[in-house]
């Protein structure tokens, strides 16, 4: 399969001749979790009313720990998450810190050449480096890398008077963890059967997800991508996760996918 390819345009919108470092606006989200029957009914609809999908391969590596992991009274297992995004075997990848509150996620991101990964592995923190922010809150929170999803995600895009509407959904689902007596080129992957469907939008739930909604019956479920992973693969079971592997060469791994989660404001 082709590598290296120059990140596809319409992901990353207009940028300037610095690298991109974005603070995106706090969306509401709905997450729902499908069969094969339902998914596909909810893709044709979607297909009708949406502009043209957009099909992406992505695969995120998340930067963790038991105890960071571990949910409290206060923080869901998936409160808050570290990832380094690739999408379509690109050159270029996303360093991305994820968060989420009872109604609303936030996202930021940096774009950097995966060639400059290995700034992670360092143990200090190199202050010119643009994802320098990324470096210092794993080094800070003793995060590591401790799990790989790759999954297929078709997306759909439409405006309306509220904003921008993003509707997507993953699937094709396969996670793994990495110890470093293990290959990762040849560690199998663990498939997680599930397809999963978000619905993003800036305010009320817009007319077009309404009908789809209230079309297949669907109801709002309080999980994640990586939450389901986490809690279906053994994370637990492999030591010294990612110890001997590096960034570069855990992103580049064929094929082991986010993410995200939300709740649903009617409106």
């Amino acid at each position: 399969m082709a590598r290296n390819k120059p990140l596809p345009s319409g992901l990353i919108g207009k940028l300037s001749n610095k690298r991109a470092k974005l603070k995106f606006p706090p969306r509401y989200e709905c997450t729902f979790v499908l069969d094969d029957v339902a998914a596909a009914a909810l893709i044709d609809s979607a297909s009708r009313r949406m502009d043209p999908p957009i099909s992406s391969d992505v695969s995120d590596l998340y930067y963790d720990s038991e105890t960071w992991r571990r949910p409290t009274k206060t923080k869901a297992i998936d409160k808050e998450v570290f990832r380094v995004r690739r999408i379509d075997h690109a050159w270029d990848v996303f360093l991305e810190q994820q968060r989420r509150d009872k109604q609303t996620t936030k996202l930021r991101r940096t774009i950097a050449p995966s060639s400059e990964l290995r700034q992670l592995e360092l143990d200090g923190v190199n202050k010119t480096w643009e994802g320098k922010w990324f470096h210092k809150n794993i080094v800070k929170h003793g995060l590591q890398r401790s799990l790989q999803i790759q999954f297929d995600r078709i997306a759909f895009n439409a405006n309306s008077i509220e904003g921008p509407l993003r509707l997507t959904l993953d699937r094709n689902v396969h996670c793994r963890a990495f110890s470093d007596s293990v290959d990762p080129v040849r560690t199998p992957s663990t498939p997680i059967a599930m397809h999963l469907v978000r619905m993003k939008f800036f305010v009320s739930l817009p007319a077009i997800f309404k009908s789809l909604i209230y079309e297949y019956t669907l109801l709002p479920q309080p999980t994640s991508m990586y939450r389901e992973c986490v809690l279906r693969y053994p994370v637990d079971q492999c030591a010294a996760m990612f110890q001997s592997l590096s960034t570069s060469d855990a992103m580049l791994a064929e094929p082991v996918a986010t993410d995200e989660v939300a709740t649903c404001q009617f409106g």
